[in-house]
């Protein structure tokens, strides 16, 4: 994976956004600053980087957040990956599958408010704006920059663990 494929372009008014720390398992994929995490498939407490067609509501391995910096895991070790936790209308920025899709404002509005998944292809994670707007899809386009034919995008609860944590403590 690359470094920061996915960024926070918008806090949602918190003045910090919280972390927390999740185990990573020895001989993982290495997790850069950057990128999406979800629980393992192992159904364990480990984080692991997302799959392809990523964010599928009810289906999808929970999110767990935005690595906010690299996991500590080596091929003989396990680790840690300290993760932002995805909070109700934080907005995060990825390139576009089709980066020709995404080149004028009128095609991003038009894209704004449709339900799509998130693409990881060869060690890249994009969303997938080719996708047909569908309800059990779990990521929002919100807008975009066609100048760097990004998107950017919130993330739908039914994607993420959040009911589930306690973010009080």
């Amino acid at each position: 994976m690359a470094v920061n494929n996915i960024r926070i372009v918008d806090v949602a008014g918190y003045n910090v956004i919280p972390t927390r720390v999740y185990q990573t398992a020895a001989s993982a994929t290495a997790i850069p600053a950057g990128e999406f995490v979800m629980r393992d498939a192992a159904g364990g407490q480990n984080a692991a980087l997302i799959t392809d067609n990523y964010g599928v509501v009810g289906t999808s391995l929970p999110l767990l957040g935005l690595t906010a910096r690299a996991s500590t895991h080596t091929a003989a070790a396990a680790g840690t990956v300290e993760v932002y936790l995805p909070l109700s209308g934080i907005t995060y920025e990825a390139a576009a599958t089709t980066a020709a899709n995404v080149d004028t404002q009128a095609e991003i509005d038009a894209l704004a408010g449709n339900r799509v998944l998130l693409d990881v292809i060869a060690a890249v994670t994009t969303v997938d704006e080719d996708l047909a707007e569908a309800v059990t899809n779990g990521i929002v386009i919100t807008g975009g920059d066609p100048v760097r034919r990004t998107l950017t995008f919130t993330v739908r609860h039914g994607v993420t663990e959040l009911g589930d944590m306690d973010i009080t403590a």
